[in-house]
């Protein structure tokens, strides 16, 4: 095989060599085929009755008991008797309400990830964590919307690398994940995950999305020891935006979009909390500023502690209004 093969088309090839990996891997075969089969007709019903488990977990065909265990029937019986799932229309019609309604009934998001797998393998996925490894997937407020978003990611997947199913695509990353830190690694394969660039943004986007709510300031103070040039390249950039910001609040009318940043801390007033000090200060972290982004000057550690430091002050100044109510503005 091209290397170019591996690169263009290395989830198909993956999704190829799945039965032959579950082989490998578990010493028996996995009929995901047969499995949708028996449950076909679920499709077109509104309830979910004990005795459909048993297709779901099938020893014939797969190694479901080794994983999993549904809860006692007769514990689960009444709620699936009284509830209703309208599998037929999702994931378009009521899909979180759905999740929820099994989930409450199951009490394990694997496990309704499996049914939901089998009778919509267009549009489900198992919930695993191989694949959750593969996509650095993290933890949402909560079970159901952690799930979705995992779907929202293989759903990106099947459509960005033209795959038929969800249910393709997770079966295509589970074969992945072995090739990439299994028994059978393949350095073509797991180079082509590595260069990616699609799936690369998924997991940076799944990565950074617990920062998304953070502010500037917090967000470099964040990457500070982890990525200190980042954390500082942040830093100088909210640094003008906050001193902008500043002279906007307090009315400096002449101040213009391509005002110098220099001539913007002149003209900032000269008592109070805008001080002489302050403001020599602010022309040393424009300095730095300058020397990062136009010599590609790293700060050194005090320089950044110092920079971190300032633009966090700032930040929760100006949005507090301390400023504007020190000039006693409206």
């Amino acid at each position: 095989m091209r290397w170019d093969d591996a690169k263009g088309d290395y989830l198909r090839r993956c999704l190829r060599e799945f039965p032959e990996i579950c082989r490998l891997k578990y010493g028996a075969p996995f009929d995901p085929a047969a499995i949708e089969d028996k449950v076909r007709h679920l499709r077109c019903r509104t309830t979910l009755a004990c005795a459909d488990l048993a297709h779901f977990e099938s020893p014939d065909l797969w190694w479901f008991r080794r994983f999993w265990v549904f809860p006692p029937r007769e514990q689960i019986a009444p709620a699936l008797e009284r509830t209703f799932f309208d599998f037929w229309n999702l994931p378009e019609s009521n899909e979180p309400e759905t999740v929820l309604g099994l989930l409450h009934i199951f009490k394990s998001i694997e496990l309704v990830s499996i049914i939901l797998r089998f009778v919509r393998p267009e549009h489900y996925a198992i919930y695993s964590a191989p694949i959750q490894h593969m996509l650095d997937i993290r933890h949402g407020r909560d079970l159901v919307q952690t799930y979705l978003a995992y779907l929202e990611n293989l759903r990106e997947l099947k459509t960005h690398h033209h795959l038929d199913r969800v249910a393709d695509v997770d079966m295509a990353l589970w074969v992945l994940h072995e090739k990439c830190y299994g028994q059978w690694r393949d350095r073509e394969i797991e180079a082509a995950y590595r260069e990616d660039d699609f799936i690369l943004q998924l997991r940076v986007g799944n990565l950074v999305a617990p920062l998304a709510a953070l502010s500037e300031a917090r967000l470099a103070r964040a990457l500070a020891e982890a990525k200190p040039g980042l954390a500082a390249l942040i830093a100088c950039h909210q640094l003008e935006i906050l001193l902008r910001k500043l002279a906007g609040q307090l009315r400096l009318c002449e101040i213009e979009d391509a005002t110098p940043l220099e001539e913007v801390i002149d003209r900032l007033p000269h008592w109070g909390p805008v001080s002489p000090v302050r403001k020599a200060l602010w022309k040393s972290l424009k300095s730095i500023r300058n020397d990062l982004i136009h010599n590609g000057r790293q700060p050194g550690p005090q320089e950044t502690r110092l920079l971190l430091g300032e633009v966090g002050r700032l930040e929760a100044e100006i949005n507090a209004g301390a400023y504007a109510r020190f000039f006693a503005l409206p």
